[in-house]
């Protein structure tokens, strides 16, 4: 299965620019789609269950990637081949981590110091499609509500903590947003990056620097954050609230949120050691744009805040950042490998959510079977599915359906067993 989708990944051009990048462009929309399904979880309801609403606004963009294709290409085609054997929510799962496989090859082929991503040893199957899902809509984070909505999400409904929260929004480092979409615009970093599995995400955060642009588009409800530094003038790179909270806020206590839409100040961090390592080992040394690191932090602050030194321009202390994940994201900006293991950890979490008993039990299924290829899940009745107490794709024994076709019920797309 994870072969499937990475060759249609391996297929799409591997060209990239600010004007266009296919692999991260899809790469993005089937992250978007995975995560949009596990990130409804509350009380036990929804999680990773295959089931997304397709009419709600917060979805749009994703029937792309999913049926209609994204560059031509969509996870229905992987999927033709493994509907009778794998449910379309252990699917998602999959897809998910095959692009961010492949996403991360580019990182490592580029320097086999770095080390790859684990997915396969803890990956747990048997999660059941849901037909539909429609108390999912209102629960994604609202990225105007800055981290009071990222709270709300993963650390309340999700069980997650900070750093694992902030962990998991790193997987921004790959695609961009789109105006058509979700009403935002710009790559999170520079168009190459956005095609890498790495940790440039956290980085950009610390060693650039942001301003508010305020009703993108033309429109008063979509504010996010723009490079105020020396590279202003460049191709456009974006943070949303929800990003850049989670290192800054707009006082020295950390009690006043980060928001786009009413804040005047600029996001920067001073050049600690921290910032120092992540500008020169994941920016190619650039700090705020440019190829030196001022001494001065007047100078440093003319360099990320459009050429401003009055300290009162700063979000929140650049010598002190205070948001709620603030040491994490430094840690995770210079540190890849503990971001690595962080957000191992978080995805297991994000995506097993709802798949335990009352007394706390997995009813997930780990990867025992020896027929299965590395990353294939094709023998479904040797690798356990349907033991007792798991949850299946709706079959009871191994009978494999003869087709699979796209239904949609109440709003919500769920492409399953016939």
């Amino acid at each position: 299965a994870v072969a499937s989708v990475q060759a249609l990944y391996d297929g799409l051009p591997t060209t990239c620019s600010a004007a266009a990048c296919p692999q991260a462009d899809w790469a993005g929309c089937v992250l978007r789609m995975a995560g949009h399904d596990l990130m409804d979880f509350k009380d036990n309801q929804g999680g990773a269950d295959g089931c997304i609403d397709l009419h709600d606004p917060d979805n749009k963009g994703l029937a792309e990637c999913l049926h209609t294709g994204e560059h031509g290409v969509s996870i229905l085609t992987a999927y033709h081949a493994h509907c009778t054997q794998i449910s379309l929510a252990d699917f998602l799962v999959i897809a998910a981590e095959a692009v961010m496989l492949s996403s991360r090859k580019h990182v490592t082929d580029a320097d086999n110091a770095r080390r790859d991503i684990d997915f396969r040893s803890s990956f747990r199957y048997g999660r059941s499609t849901a037909a539909t899902c429609p108390w999912s809509q209102g629960r994604l984070p609202n990225p105007e509500r800055s981290c009071t909505a990222v709270e709300e999400t993963f650390v309340d409904n999700m069980g997650l903590s900070w750093s694992e929260s902030a962990a998991l929004m790193g997987v921004h480092t790959l695609g961009r947003a789109r105006i058509e979409n979700s009403g935002y615009d710009g790559f999170w970093s520079d168009a190459e990056n956005s095609r890498r599995f790495n940790n440039n995400y956290f980085a950009s955060i610390v060693g650039k620097g942001w301003t508010s642009q305020t009703a993108v588009d033309g429109n008063p409800n979509k504010n996010q954050w723009v490079r105020s530094d020396q590279a202003r003038n460049g191709p456009l790179e974006m943070m949303l609230n929800t990003d850049l909270c989670l290192a800054y806020t707009e006082d020295n206590n950390g009690r006043q949120e980060l928001n786009a839409q009413t804040s005047g100040c600029c996001a920067w961090s001073a050049a600690t050691p921290d910032v120092q390592a992540a500008v020169r080992g994941h920016l190619d040394g650039l700090y705020c744009g440019g190829n030196n690191i001022p001494r001065g932090r007047g100078d440093q602050r003319a360099a990320c805040c459009s050429g401003q030194r009055n300290r009162a321009i700063d979000c929140g202390s650049a010598d002190d950042l205070a948001g709620p994940a603030a040491q994490d994201v430094l840690t995770f900006a210079r540190d890849e490998g503990s971001w690595l293991d962080r957000f191992e950890q978080a995805w297991k979490k994000a995506t097993e959510n709802g798949y335990t008993t009352e007394n706390g039990e997995s009813l997930l299924h780990s990867l025992q079977c020896s027929q299965a290829g590395a990353g294939s899940l094709r023998r479904v009745c040797a690798l356990g599915w349907g033991a007792p107490g798991a949850r299946s794709p709706g079959r009871s024994s191994c009978g494999l359906a003869s087709s699979c076709r796209p239904r949609v019920q109440l709003g919500a797309i769920s492409i399953g067993l016939r």
